[in-house]
């Protein structure tokens, strides 16, 4: 008897019909919550309430969500309902119908300011769904789309998405990188980041960095844009410069050299030519200060076959479905290292680091 002839119809059910049409259900219900203010709303109620303690559920009323944000109450009572039935909230039994974040979903999908908040993941999932149409007439011609004519609210979420996956990364770089953590925790320390974006991702290392000094560059006007507004309202000017310009234009302006490069999660969308690709790591190369690190963060995506493959991969497939129109180029480990070969850094010093679904690369020079 084969593998698959063990696996029961009723499994087989349970697993496309009654779990696919939760996630479903859930993600839309999310992602439709999420684009009302709902979910805003409910983060700022907990953070104006709260007196110094640790804030695990809020609790709220259709009439109250009704009146603050002008939504229909027939609609909200729906909405709510299909909430409750996914497990997203529960009915509050301390007041009068009354309902409240579920266990770990203020942390998890409210609370903007946790280590495990990936609210903004789910939200472009729900965004993805539009794109469908998109996506039907390129299976037929395998047109590639430009991704800065994405429009900019759902390409700025996405930078969303790719910060949120940084921070864990800044946070897997504090525990496994010990002493370049030092290097660049130090006075006059100075940080480049390419393809900077919107900025999400340098606001994470700059908040954590203080005395170090950074340097971010796009080609995305609007994202530059953003990321100068968010140097100017955290009052930064004196440590963060952003420059709308591709790096072979940087390099022909500057004579700096840098004790970090940071690369996250950009790589993939840059020119899928080789040599151009050659071409990025041996101008960050020529940047880099003698023993210091190039931080890549990518993700790592196995051949389609790879009947090896035993880790949890959805988000990271995910993330290559999501990008295929954009022509967007991936890598696993063994394809990375192909490629950091044919540049002057060294494969040997090219470490891997990853804890659980997790991970980026670290290239010393």
């Amino acid at each position: 008897m084969t593998q698959n002839e063990e696996i029961s119809m009723k499994e087989t059910i349970k697993k496309i019909a009654v779990k696919g049409m939760y996630g479903f259900q859930t993600i839309l219900n999310l992602g439709l919550g999420m684009r009302l203010g709902i979910y805003d709303y409910l983060f700022e109620k907990a953070r104006s309430s709260s007196s110094g303690e640790k804030i695990t559920s809020v609790s709220f009323t259709l009439e109250e969500l009704s009146e603050n944000l002008k939504l229909d109450l027939i609609y909200l009572d729906a909405w709510l309902h299909v909430g409750i039935e996914c497990g997203i909230f529960e009915i509050d039994d301390s007041c009068e119908r009354c309902a409240k974040t579920a266990a770990n979903i203020f942390e998890l999908l409210v609370d903007r300011d946790n280590m495990f908040y990936f609210g903004s993941t789910v939200k472009m999932f729900y965004k993805f769904a539009p794109y469908q149409d998109y996506f039907f007439e390129h299976f037929k011609t395998g047109k590639i789309e430009n991704i800065l004519e994405t429009p900019s609210e759902d390409y700025k979420e996405g930078q969303e998405v790719s910060a949120a996956v940084g921070k864990i990364n800044e946070r897997l770089f504090t525990k496994y990188c010990r002493n370049d953590r030092k290097k660049i925790q130090q006075q006059g320390a100075i940080i480049l980041e390419v393809g900077c974006g919107y900025g999400y991702n340098l606001e994470i290392w700059a908040n954590k960095y203080k005395k170090a000094k950074f340097i971010g560059i796009d080609i995305d006007p609007n994202g530059v844009a953003h990321a100068r507004d968010l140097v100017k309202q955290n009052n930064w000017s004196d440590r963060i410069e952003i420059f709308e310009m591709p790096l072979e234009e940087y390099i022909k302006t500057s004579d700096l050299k840098f004790d970090m490069v940071l690369l996250n999660e950009v790589l993939h969308e840059m020119n899928p030519d080789e040599k151009y690709r050659i071409s990025v790591f041996e101008n960050i190369y020529s940047l880099l200060k003698d023993d210091c690190i190039l931080f890549v963060s990518e993700s790592m995506i196995p051949d389609t076959f790879d009947t090896e493959k035993k880790e949890f991969q959805l988000f990271n497939v995910m993330h290559k479905s999501l990008e295929v129109a954009f022509g967007s180029r991936f890598y696993n480990e063994e394809t990375f290292k192909n490629l950091v070969d044919l540049t002057p850094f060294e494969v040997e010093n090219a470490e891997f680091i990853r804890e659980r679904g997790n991970s980026f690369w670290k290239i010393r020079k």
